[in-house]
């Protein structure tokens, strides 16, 4: 019997927590639920889950700005962020802060259930009222590619010729990691493998000069 996904939700509002976890309950295991971000990366670390509910809104604070710390530190775990903007440049910051997924707040539940399902295939998705505001492709939705700090400090490296493990004692972060932002670029620009992100690099870095 195929073990059940794990998925867990971080909302500052317990009473949405709940609902969430009853809505998608019927289909995943939830693994609990966190409403304060201080809490977040220690129960990501306790309960192992296979995907993250990220709210964006925690009161005054917004966890795009501790996104991209989590992706490091739980290389393992995919992002899902909820959010009640329904903008590409949002959508699109979110991407390049680690998230494979975006979905609005009051998307019905079965979309929710499909974003999950993608992000554990390890594909990228974004809901499609997005797209009725004329956004683009899930790779880049202001048509060009756009990539974080981190995955052009990787990418730049692998094109001169880095191991895995040699990027990651370069930079201060774990192999896994590595592995994951690699994984990220390549769903992100449509391409399989390493030796093909590697050929594509070659354009992405001479259109930046």
């Amino acid at each position: 019997m195929a073990s059940v996904a794990t998925v867990l939700i971080a909302d500052d509002q317990p009473i949405v927590a709940e609902a969430l976890s009853a809505s998608i309950g019927r289909w995943f295991r939830v693994v609990g639920t966190v409403t304060a971000l201080d809490h977040l990366s220690a129960k990501i670390a306790l309960t192992s889950p296979d995907v993250v509910l990220l709210d964006l809104a925690f009161g005054k604070t917004s966890a795009m700005k501790i996104l991209p710390q989590l992706v490091d530190r739980h290389p393992k775990c995919r992002f899902v962020v909820l959010t009640g903007h329904i903008e590409p440049v949002i959508a699109d910051e979110a991407l390049r802060a680690g998230a494979i997924g975006y979905v609005v707040k009051h998307s019905a539940a079965t979309e929710l259930r499909v974003a999950i399902e993608e992000a554990l295939c390890g594909r990228v998705y974004l809901t499609p009222l997005l797209q009725m505001r004329g956004a683009g492709g899930a790779t880049s939705l202001s048509g060009t590619v756009t990539l974080s700090d981190r995955q052009r400090s990787i990418l730049a490296l692998l094109r001169a010729g880095h191991t895995y493990p040699a990027i990651a004692r370069r930079l201060a972060i774990s192999t896994k990691t590595v592995e994951y932002h690699v994984a990220a670029m390549t769903r992100r620009v449509g391409v399989r493998g390493k030796t093909q992100l590697i050929r594509w690099s070659e354009q992405f870095f001479a259109d930046e000069k």
